[in-house]
């Protein structure tokens, strides 16, 4: 009876612990983070769901303006109203042979638009990588953090 219930307390362990590609990734040096999520037709979204300069910080023309898509390569959707909280900066990503494969990556601080793709380095290191071309070998690769304490920034 012990080595059952055992059994079952370690797979509620694995089932329910944090791993996979879904979940909340620090980018690199800190300047924001986004939230990954796998919808019903199994791909793989992410949005920004925090920033370190909520506003344009100072010394920018738009000092103290909530940050938006301003370097959108499409002017009409260089709006205040398309804010960079909340945008949608992955996506059409499907999981293949254990990677993300086949979708993209927008930045929106250079309004630029990558092939995208994503491996897990370790259960907390996502690497993301954004390439011009579609086999991904002229590109670069951005190394993401899991963020474990969400309440630190007011995230959940």
């Amino acid at each position: 009876m012990k080595k059952i219930i055992g059994l079952l307390f370690l797979l509620g362990t694995i089932s329910f612990g944090k791993s996979g590609y879904e979940g909340y990734w620090m980018m690199p040096k800190g300047k924001f983070i986004i939230k990954i999520d796998k919808k019903a037709s199994e791909e793989y979204v992410g949005h920004v769901v925090w920033l370190k300069d909520f506003v344009y910080p100072k010394g920018d023309k738009m000092e103290g303006i909530e940050q938006y898509d301003r370097n959108n390569p499409n002017k009409e959707l260089r709006v205040k109203s398309r804010k960079v909280m909340g945008l949608k900066i992955v996506g059409e990503l499907y999981e293949k042979n254990g990677k993300l494969k086949g979708g993209w990556v927008y930045d929106s601080w250079h309004g630029k638009l990558y092939h995208g793709s994503a491996k897990l380095v370790d259960n907390d290191t996502l690497k993301l990588r954004g390439s011009i071309d579609k086999m991904g070998i002229i590109g670069v690769s951005q190394r993401a953090k899991r963020v474990e304490n969400l309440e630190k920034y007011n995230l959940k």
